[in-house]
């Protein structure tokens, strides 16, 4: 192939991506979904990283990094007030963080903002590391296919985590594919929607629902 073969082929690629774009914005506007499906690509933007610095009144100690699905080292216990960018949630709230990693097997646990420790579903239990991915659990989307990094020692401490998969959803989120099955959700899991097209919350679609009239006596 030929360098001008390669840059007609380049610029039919581009364009295919770009009348593919074009497409599901217009497909979304036709739909009345246009105000929705926005809303959702801001969420998938303020998903793909978890940014910020902790802060607790007691000594506390994290030293941990994961990359998922290649490797996990160091401990972590924490559960201290956190300030930045977490959870697709941006200001002051509450984090909490487990993890153990042993280079092939270990396991973490993370949630940003309101969550029960007594209740799984209100924060990411996932293993790490090769081995870890296998014994379980399983990463959900948020931390399938991530970096995450914690380091709190004593009363301060900074968290940067890169979240690969969610960088991706962003991206195709705006052909409408969502790849973490998290647009109009509270929390990602697998399955739990449709992959294409922008869904409604629950609680959207019950406030948008028309009660039938009282039947008279």
């Amino acid at each position: 192939m030929n360098v001008k073969e390669e840059y007609m082929g380049s610029r039919f690629r581009n364009l295919q991506l770009c009348m593919a774009l074009l497409l599901g914005v217009v497909l979304l506007a036709s739909s009345g979904c246009s105000t929705t499906y926005l809303k959702h690509r801001r969420e998938d933007a303020l998903d793909m990283v978890d940014v910020g610095v902790t802060f607790s009144t007691t000594p506390q100690l994290a030293i941990y990094k994961a990359c998922a699905p290649l490797f996990t080292i160091g401990y972590g216990d924490l559960e201290a007030d956190f300030m930045g960018l977490g959870g697709g949630k941006f200001g002051r709230m509450r984090h909490f963080h487990e993890g153990l990693g042993l280079a092939l097997w270990g396991r973490q646990k993370i949630a940003f903002g309101e969550y029960d420790r007594e209740d799984p579903e209100t924060f990411d239990y996932d293993g790490s590391g090769p081995l870890g991915m296998v014994t379980g659990p399983f990463p959900g989307p948020n931390y399938m296919l991530c970096c995450v990094q914690h380091l709190h020692l004593g009363w301060v401490g900074v968290v940067f985590n890169a979240r690969w998969l969610q960088m991706i959803d962003f991206v195709l989120g705006w052909t409408t594919l969502d790849i973490c099955y998290d647009d109009g959700v509270e929390r990602a899991t697998w399955g739990g929607k449709s992959i294409i097209g922008p869904a409604l919350p629950e609680d959207e679609e019950k406030e948008g629902a028309v009660e039938p009239p009282a039947k008279a006596k």
